[in-house]
């Protein structure tokens, strides 16, 4: 097992482990229990933290977890049909009025 991500909000390492197991590739979170810690342990070290099991996808995944922090850089903001609005490229409805994506 091989440590992929770790962020002080538990929901961050839950989301990441999401995105990676729909990728398939298996993961587990650590310390997850361990915030009543935070003050006699260094803060980061009682952070969630998401392993992947199988240490062979760890580029894979290391790659999964750069576009879903980051973004993808190949992708480009696409403008709503409906209200003209700019939106990122993750956004599948616009931001302001909820206007399907239209794919060309």
């Amino acid at each position: 097992m091989k440590r992929i991500y770790s962020h002080d909000n538990i929901v961050f390492a839950y989301n990441i482990k999401n995105i990676l197991e729909l990728s398939g590739i298996q993961c587990v979170i650590r310390n997850d229990i361990l915030s009543s810690a935070a003050g006699e342990a260094p803060p980061t070290e009682v952070w969630p933290e998401v392993w992947i099991t199988n240490e062979s996808k760890f580029e894979d995944a290391e790659r999964i977890v750069h576009e879903a922090v980051h973004g993808n850089s190949s992708q480009t903001s696409w403008f709503c049909q409906r209200c003209s609005e700019t939106n990122a490229p993750a956004f599948e409805l616009c931001w302001q009025c909820g206007h399907d994506r239209e794919v060309s």
